[in-house]
């Protein structure tokens, strides 16, 4: 009987904590997860906002603005870098019947550019990630100077 009391127990705890997970306290701000998110967007109070929108809620804390205005500023040039690499390798896969070389290195160079764009993409996930630590230490820290 007492193994079915601790199984019942366990199972009642992992439901539990299974139901738990993902949730966050009010006020705190941080990088959404899931099946279909990248790391470069942010949740405050319930509402996703991309790095721009979260450097202009956190006025108070200029480290965590700074750090989401430096991944603005990378996803947006990352953005133009690999549309110039996806245009530049569609350039060479037309230019490859025509001439061989030509096509061939375009389609390099646009590789080397989507490339470069996904290298890009890893800096803004970190940025973001520095950011919501910032705010959160922001946060915490005007919650206990305030007490």
């Amino acid at each position: 009987m007492s193994f079915v009391r601790i199984a019942i127990w366990m199972f009642t705890m992992w439901c539990f904590t299974m139901t738990c997970i993902g949730q966050h306290l009010e006020g705190e701000m941080v990088v959404k997860s899931g099946l279909f998110a990248n790391g470069t967007r942010v949740v405050l109070h319930g509402e996703t906002l991309r790095p721009g929108q979260a450097a202009g809620r956190c006025s108070s804390c200029v480290e965590a603005r700074e750090l989401f205005l430096r991944a603005k500023r990378i996803r947006a040039w990352s953005w133009v870098i690999g549309n110039l690499g996806i245009a530049e390798s569609a350039l060479g896969i037309t230019k490859f019947e025509d001439a061989v070389v030509l096509g061939t290195f375009h389609a390099a160079i646009g590789g080397g550019l989507i490339t470069w764009a996904a290298e890009r993409d890893v800096a803004v996930r970190r940025a973001v990630r520095e950011g919501v630590d910032a705010y959160n230490r922001c946060q915490f820290m005007r919650e206990f100077m305030r007490n």
